[in-house]
């Protein structure tokens, strides 16, 4: 009989810290979770496209991943994919093409586009005819955008959108993920 107790309390022993041990392995997957999700949106955020203003580099509903750290020390480059906020129709995020950097001059007449005087090459747009002339320099600390379907884009064209401060800048457009049948980056030269 006392050998029986003492089998019976190793059982209850062992089946305590088996729990205990299951218990261990749960909080450890939860907390590497939660630390894996923090540290992800910190660095990228998903961005669903909507519009078609991108076209035909991105569609409506394509599925993005946009590096949000990538200009925390500098201004995008030429030709890079922003998404920003706006104070456009009640303060939208749009995702634009960069066109002009600080100091750059920008000009668009009779639907080309040069900047310092040299007319840009933009395989990327839709239409070769599209809407605007502007003649200006761009400000310290700001960038001129366009979208690449040039006559259905609300971007630095429009007054109320005009240049895009840094501040506003959310992110550089890195990756597409969906549709998966042109997931990666085949948008970069």
């Amino acid at each position: 009989m006392t050998v029986e107790l003492i089998e019976n309390e190793n059982e209850n022993q062992s089946d305590k810290i088996d729990i205990k041990k299951e218990i261990f392995e749960w909080i450890k997957v939860v907390v590497l979770a939660f630390s894996f999700a923090f540290i992800i949106t910190r660095f990228v955020t998903p961005s669903l496209v909507k519009g078609t203003s991108m076209y035909p580099t991105f569609n409506e509903n394509d599925y993005l991943i946009v590096n949000k750290v990538a200009y925390k020390s500098h201004l995008p480059e030429y030709g890079d994919i922003i998404l920003f906020n706006s104070n456009f129709r009640d303060e939208r995020v749009l995702i634009k093409r960069v066109i002009a950097k600080e100091n750059d001059t920008i000009q668009i007449k009779d639907s080309k586009v040069y900047v310092n005087g040299k007319e840009i090459k933009e395989d990327y747009i839709y239409e070769d005819i599209f809407w605007g002339e502007i003649d200006a320099v761009v400000p310290e600390g700001k960038v001129f955008v366009m979208g690449d379907n040039r006559n259905n884009s609300a971007d630095s064209r429009v007054e109320d959108i005009g240049f895009i401060d840094k501040e506003d800048i959310i992110g550089k457009v890195e990756f597409r993920l969906f549709p998966f049948n042109k997931i990666g980056s085949q948008w970069k030269d």
